[in-house]
């Protein structure tokens, strides 16, 4: 079985229910699994999958997308779900299974779905700068990445959620921080989202562990 991804851009724009209207460029990555031919050697013709999301990136970015709230997970979700039918049914044509797929904006967050997830199941990531201060010797800039596991129907800022997280934990020097940020692993909504993943990247040291 060989797995591939391909990835194009898509410029989206979302209108908010309070006439908020927000622009997003988003690098949608969508990942495919399909068994090779004995005989050729060979997959699926990329330049069929090529054309589906060249396709979809049109379609999507013809008219805005209508939030009935303020937040806009529940406009990322109705993205999500469009792209996911449209690929499976463009993969079923050529026996081509669709395995993942990756919103990745511009400015550094992203939402996802996999196959090992409901279909109304998404991951939202979103990443965070924290200094660590030891208690001697130089500090590190230190990247946290939250990965909130959505459930159907959540509005929450998980951007928000993930800063009320981190924000006792200013200053820490690295055990202590690494300790703290162990304890958020699993925190829990009161809608259902949950943190599923942490990863932590020490920038000054190229050190990164994820919990």
């Amino acid at each position: 079985m060989l797995q591939f991804v391909r990835e194009v851009p898509i410029r989206i724009v979302i209108q908010g229910a309070l006439s908020s209207r927000r622009g997003f460029l988003f690098h949608l990555a969508a990942g495919f699994s399909h068994d090779i031919d004995s005989l050729s050697g060979m997959s699926v013709n990329l330049m069929f999958v090529d054309e589906w999301l060249w396709k979809l990136k049109k379609d999507l970015e013809k008219d805005p997308f209508i939030s009935s709230r303020e937040s806009f997970n529940h406009a990322f979700a109705e993205i999500m779900a469009v792209t996911r039918l449209n690929l499976t049914q463009k993969a079923a044509e050529l026996g081509v299974t669709l395995s993942s797929l990756t919103f990745r904006e511009e400015r550094g967050w992203s939402f996802s779905w996999n196959s090992a997830q409901a279909p109304e199941e998404m991951t939202f990531q979103y990443k965070h700068y924290i200094e660590s201060i030891p208690k001697e010797g130089t500090f590190d800039l230190v990247r946290v990445a939250f990965d909130w596991e959505r459930v159907q129907g959540c509005e929450a800022d998980y951007q928000h959620e993930g800063f009320l997280l981190l924000k006792p934990l200013a200053n820490k020097d690295s055990e202590d921080l690494r300790a703290e940020l162990a304890k958020c692993l699993g925190h829990r909504l009161s809608s259902g989202s949950r943190v599923q993943n942490i990863e932590i990247e020490y920038l000054g040291e190229n050190y990164k562990l994820t919990l």
